[in-house]
């Protein structure tokens, strides 16, 4: 079994782009993942910003 972080570095290695949506909560995490993207990120922003409103 490989752990997520071997899979990123197979990620990274690989040429090109690499399209990242920012996750800002749960919800927005599963949807991008349902919508097949490979990688996201989460900033502190977004969190903090989904938060307040």
């Amino acid at each position: 079994m490989t752990s997520p972080a071997d899979r990123l570095r197979t990620l990274l290695r690989e040429p090109g782009l690499h399209v990242m949506p920012c996750a800002f909560d749960a919800l927005s995490a599963k949807l991008i993942e349902q919508a097949g993207f490979e990688l996201t990120f989460m900033s502190g922003f977004g969190a903090s910003a989904s938060r307040i409103g």
